[in-house]
């Protein structure tokens, strides 16, 4: 039952995405999923690709032969041919007539399945006729708790520690051997702050969508192998500006700091500093981790306007031109 749960999971999700395209006609050949339309594949045809079906009926005739899988969600379907792959059905009914030869397996969520004895099933046969309903659980006698669980609240601040020195030595290392790039980063947001935060936000959605995509292309249309390394390469340059961005911004507070108290610090100095203190400050309860957030997506937002430090944001101040008086 496992398997049809995650499977009804995973044909919503798709709904959901593909809910946008038109229905195609029921032909031999299809240009991809059927919406709310009936498909029959007459006996002597064959269809050499999966049948996806939403809201409709499916009725495989004798001596026809799909040469792929059958997915219906929401409707009746009648196999007397041939599927040489699997067969899911969700919400619905499954008839199999006599000649009936299912090569792969049939999953059957809230669809009873009415079989012939000549019906042939090869794989593994998952027949749930009704919706699982979960048995009733006695409750628990409520009982007030002082604490749910208990942290080490010197282990915590030890662990934030160790996080803080690691960002602000690694802060020090791009600001050793790419001090433009950092530089640039920490400009753009100055510069651009409103800018940066939109781009900021524009680009962790644009993440969330990428990768769900990614993630249901790599079960209903591509192989894993198109996908798994797309879905990596997404991930490393997502988390790689996040990082940088947040270290560029402190970059930008080392560099303040040294300011303040009228000194000329090397950069590397300034960025391990600032970033240090940038880490400590955002993992502050409450009041650190919204402000600690908006500063983060501002920071990705350059990252990604400067291409990682390699250009000048779009849109940056235009410095002050000194007015000189013409030659006589």
């Amino acid at each position: 039952m496992k398997i049809a749960g995650k499977l009804a999971i995973l044909f919503l999700l798709m709904g959901l995405v593909l809910l946008p395209l038109q229905a195609v006609q029921a032909k031999g050949l299809l240009d991809g999923p059927i919406f709310g339309e009936n498909y029959t594949l007459k006996s002597g045809q064959t269809l050499n690709e999966d049948l996806v079906v939403f809201g409709g009926s499916v009725s495989i005739e004798k001596d026809a032969k799909v040469n792929g899988s059958v997915v219906l969600f929401g409707g009746s379907f009648t196999l007397d041919g041939e599927i040489s792959k699997d067969v899911v059905v969700m919400g619905g009914a499954v008839k199999l007539g006599a000649g009936a030869h299912i090569y792969g397996n049939l999953v059957a969520f809230g669809a009873p399945i009415d079989r012939d004895a000549g019906a042939r099933v090869d794989g593994e046969e998952i027949n749930n006729p009704a919706r699982p309903s979960l048995p009733d659980v006695p409750s628990e006698p409520f009982a007030p708790r002082i604490v749910d669980h208990y942290t080490n609240p010197f282990w915590e601040a030890l662990g934030i520690l160790g996080e803080s020195i690691a960002l602000a030595l690694l802060a020090m290392l791009i600001a050793l051997f790419l001090p433009t790039h950092i530089r640039r980063v920490s400009d753009g947001v100055l510069t651009q702050p409103l800018v940066s935060f939109g781009m900021g936000l524009l680009t962790l959605i644009m993440f969330i969508v990428v990768i769900v995509a990614l993630g249901l292309f790599s079960v209903f249309i591509v192989t894993l192998f198109v996908t798994v390394p797309l879905i990596f390469i997404v991930l490393v340059l997502f988390i790689a500006g996040t990082v940088l961005g947040w270290l560029a911004l402190g970059t930008e507070i080392g560099i303040r700091i040294g300011q303040m108290f009228k000194g000329d610090w090397p950069l590397p100095l300034a960025a391990g500093l600032g970033v240090f203190i940038l880490n400590l400050v955002a993992n502050i309860p409450c009041f650190g981790g919204l402000i600690s957030s908006l500063v983060a997506l501002a920071g990705l937002g350059a990252v990604f306007l400067t291409r990682f430090g390699t250009r000048l944001a779009a849109l940056t101040a235009i410095p002050d031109v000194t007015e000189t008086n013409p030659p006589a």
